[in-house]
């Protein structure tokens, strides 16, 4: 077995210093087994047999058939190393039975050198090893076969399982030295594989021994039989390499099954540029492989490369298509670059051009187009061949259809993150929202430690002024302003946050005492209150601050932020900038009161009425449905704002009978227009304490046979922060729901921070985009993104996707473009009573639809 570690470091600038190390060691590993050799040969026997002056004719024939076989090599291949296997154990054998030692070494160093360098074309440091290689070889077969073999002139059977014993062992050390080199120029587990390179070796080594023992006992019966052993050795030679070309094949062939396997499964990015890279570079026998990505912008490119040990470096690369060879795949076509291996021209993957190598086209779907090249050729491949590009290509093609999914994955999981971080915080400042800061405050009253924690609520004085008489500009421009007011005067001691509109929250957290927060709160007002210059106009943002504080003014996050907000209507009420809570200021004792005995008198006598907004299909222009919404009109106060009386209802305890006040009248409506006609659903929302009453179902199926309305036109909307607070709570009376057939939707969709694992487990129809991030849709790409992740996703959950608040036709338009299946909002239409509603609906011509909605039907 003849040594070839057939690897070479990369000529790329960042492996050069590692490949002048690896070369330092191999020439120090030749030196010290030449070392070695000759100690060895000083010490051994000549055995009596014939030495070099006495058999020049020996020592001759074996040079020349030294010489000779090292045109018949065969590569055993395992991973990227290579061990040339050959029929050098021919002449080194006949020399055991010839010549001394001493002899045998010369003979098999000087013929093994010219060989190689005429056969097989190695020069330098891998000359001089394979070289100092030989030698071992020949001294240690000396020396066992010395050890076993009987005394001269003995020729029998122990002289035979002796000669098959040395050849074994200078195999084995063949192996043994050529692995070193591998794991020192390219690949330290290379030691794993060493058995299989051992092993994969012994059948070649048994037949070039049994040639040799053979040949040695028929020309020593006739001397013109040389000839026949030269025929029989050539045969044997071929049809060893042919069978090697075929385990070859089929190894190409399991390396392609191997691939594919690899790369099934995996959906992380890393992991499957990985895999493709080595597996590329290993089944294309090539020193590096790169994988070029398209950047941003036009001529960029994220190159991701493979080289040396298998480590993975990414760059920008900025080219075009007079300056990479590999250019052509970027427009779809394979490239052989097959310059020939001229090292001398220094050029390697990092300069313009390699040694040698293929691109091919990579295909990422819609994500268009990479390109996955090798460069630089393993020296035991002449070069890349025709038949080397059919194998990249179908490399590729599995490649391709992997990292598409890893692309498309890490793009939905960019824009889930962003979902999720929009849903946390606040757009205009990066604060925390109001849904972060109630869970972080719950969070520190459940884990409160030794102090008082405080909320503090702040609200702009008359900032509706400023966005009224400067625009929402400016009025933005005074909120960052207020938001990094806050920040530095606290200084990272508390946790700011937006709440929404002109209203900020402040958290503190270990304080001695209220008196202290009051303190601190005295301070935000007078930093507050100094002059801001927005757009050469000075305005001075007053604040009125809100404190309460736990656990003397409540043990929960909710409440907290009701008696902070009390508070800060007193101090805004008394103009005192800084106010802690107190129990008289909660006027909802007196009024809230009152205000409730009104709503249960309203919903007894039937007093709430019901208004019906229409929701359409943006493919058909059609009216496809309504949305029910209760509104109330108080004899005294005038209309009462549902976010007012529906809050009240929830404390109070009156939920219940309006929810089926309003489903009672929706359900009647619907059957209405039905009866008329029209196949409409109606949907009607679910209070948050609704999911937990467990005779829902049996309601909800006595009123669908009441009315005659099929299950599946009635569709019941839960809020989204309702199922994420309390996701399993209510799982009961959803799916009995869901078994009558009616439909279940996610009201306000996007600010509840929902998980996609709890989401795909709901028996839910339909997601309804919230209202905040649609109604900007046409002047913020951020809600863009927010609104198209949320129908991306819906869809891949198989659920329908409502978007509410559509004011204007560029919003209707673009949502129609995204694929939502639904719309309501005011730009068709406010709600409407429902006498109001049937009018509409029955006046809604083709040629007004056309007029409203010019594109909605296109």
């Amino acid at each position: 077995m003849n040594g070839d570690s057939s690897v070479t470091a990369a000529t790329g600038s960042s492996v050069r210093p590692r490949r002048a190390r690896a070369g330092v060691r191999v020439a120090l590993l030749t030196v010290g087994t030449a070392v070695v050799t000759l100690a060895v040969q000083l010490i051994l026997p000549d055995r009596g047999r014939w030495s070099f002056t006495h058999n020049v004719i020996a020592m001759s024939v074996i040079t020349l058939m030294s010489v000779a076989t090292e045109g018949f090599t065969i590569n055993l291949r395992v991973r990227r190393g290579s061990h040339a296997l050959g029929l050098g154990e021919v002449p080194l054998v006949l020399g055991l039975f010839t010549v001394g030692p001493a002899g045998l070494l010369f003979a098999r160093v000087l013929g093994g050198a010219v060989g190689t360098a005429l056969f097989r074309r190695q020069r330098g440091l891998k000359l001089a090893f394979n070289v100092a290689l030989y030698g071992a070889q020949a001294t240690l077969a000396a020396a066992v076969f010395g050890l076993l073999a009987g005394p001269p002139p003995a020729l029998g059977p122990r002289e035979w399982a002796a000669a098959y014993a040395a050849m074994i062992a200078a195999d084995a050390l063949a192996a043994v030295l050529v692995t070193v080199v591998i794991s020192l120029h390219d690949d330290p587990g290379e030691w794993r594989r060493l058995p299989a390179a051992v092993v994969r070796g012994v059948p070649v080594v048994f037949v070039s021994t049994s040639i040799a023992l053979l040949g040695g006992l028929v020309v020593g019966r006739d001397f013109r039989a040389i000839g026949l052993l030269a025929v029989f050795s050539v045969v044997v030679f071929l049809a060893l390499r042919g069978y090697e070309r075929q385990g070859q094949g089929h190894a190409q062939v399991e390396g392609l099954y191997a691939f594919t396997r690899a790369l099934d499964g995996s959906l992380d990015s890393a992991e499957v540029t990985w895999t493709v890279l080595g597996e590329v570079r290993d089944q294309l026998r090539a020193e590096v492989a790169e994988l070029l990505m398209p950047g941003p912008g036009g001529g960029q490119w994220t190159r991701t490369r493979m080289s040396g040990t298998g480590r993975l470096d990414s760059t920008m690369v900025t080219t075009g298509a007079e300056s990479a060879w590999w250019y052509p795949a970027a427009q779809g076509r394979p490239v052989l670059w097959a310059a020939g291996r001229d090292t001398s021209r220094g050029e390697g993957p990092a300069g313009d051009a390699p040694v040698d190598g293929i691109a091919v086209p990579l295909s990422l779907g819609d994500s268009g187009r990479a390109v996955l090249l090798v460069a630089n050729s393993l020296a035991d491949t002449p070069t890349f061949g025709a038949q080397q590009v059919r194998l990249f290509e179908a490399l590729a093609n599995h490649a391709g259809l992997s990292l598409a999914k890893t692309v498309l994955v890490d793009r939905l999981r960019i824009e889930v993150s962003e979902k999720e971080r929009l849903a946390r915080y606040d757009l205009l400042t990066g604060l925390p929202n109001r849904q972060q800061f109630q869970e972080l405050l719950g969070a520190s009253l459940r884990d409160p430690g030794t102090g008082v924690t405080a909320v503090m609520v702040l609200d702009l004085d008359r900032f509706k002024e400023v966005n009224d008489a400067l625009g929402h500009d400016t009025g933005d421009a005074l909120l960052l302003e207020v938001a990094d007011r806050l920040r530095q005067q606290l200084a990272g001691q508390g946790l700011v946050a937006r709440l929404g509109g002109d209203e900020f929250a402040v958290m503190l957290s270990d304080l001695t005492c209220p008196a202290e927060a009051l303190a601190v709160g005295h301070d935000l007002a007078d930093a507050m209150d100094q002059p801001v210059v927005i757009d050469h106009l000075s305005l001075t943002p007053r604040v009125s601050i809100g404190i309460a504080c736990g656990p003397e003014h409540g043990d929960a996050a909710q409440l907290l932020m009701q008696h902070a907000d009390v508070a800060m209507y007193a101090a805004k009420r008394t103009r005192s900038g800084a106010r802690l809570y107190e129990p008289r200021d909660d006027k909802s004792s007196a009024h809230h009161l009152s205000l409730t005995a009104d709503l249960a008198r309203a919903i007894r006598l039937d007093e709430l009425t019901v208004q019906f907004q229409p929701k359409l299909d943006p493919t058909t222009g059609l009216v496809t449905g309504a949305e029910a919404l209760a509104r109330w009109r108080h004899p005294r106060e005038g209309f009462i704002s549902p976010d007012v009386f529906i809050p009240l209802a929830e404390r109070s305890g009156l939920i219940r009978p309006l929810t089926l006040h309003v489903l009672k009248v929706a359900l009647r409506q619907c059957a209405a227009w039905r009866r008329a006609g029209h196949d409409l659903h109606i949907a009607v929302n679910l209070s948050p304490n609704a999911l937990h009453d467990s005779t829902l179902p049996d309601v909800v199926t006595r009123l669908l046979e009441q009315t005659g309305v099929p299950p599946a036109s009635l569709t019941l909307e839960i809020t989204e922060s309702t199922l994420m607070a309390d996701p399993t709570g209510g799982r009961k009376t959803l799916d009995r729901l869901r078994a009558i057939g009616v439909r279940l939707s996610i009201d306000d969709f996007g600010t509840g921070y929902s998980s996609l694992g709890r989401l795909r487990n709901l028996p839910i129809n339909e997601v309804k985009i919230d209202k905040s991030f649609v109604q900007r849709l046409a002047e913020d790409h951020r809600d863009r993104a927010v609104v198209r992740s949320a129908i991306q996703l819906g869809h891949a959950l198989d659920l329908d996707v409502v978007a509410e608040g559509v004011e204007d036709a560029a919003t209707l338009e673009h949502l129609r473009r995204e694929g939502c299946d639904l719309l309501q909002g005011y730009f068709i239409s406010k709600p409407l009573a429902a006498a109001d509603f049937a009018a509409w609906l029955v006046g809604r011509t083709s040629r007004e639809r056309d007029t409203a909605l010019p594109r909605a039907g296109a």
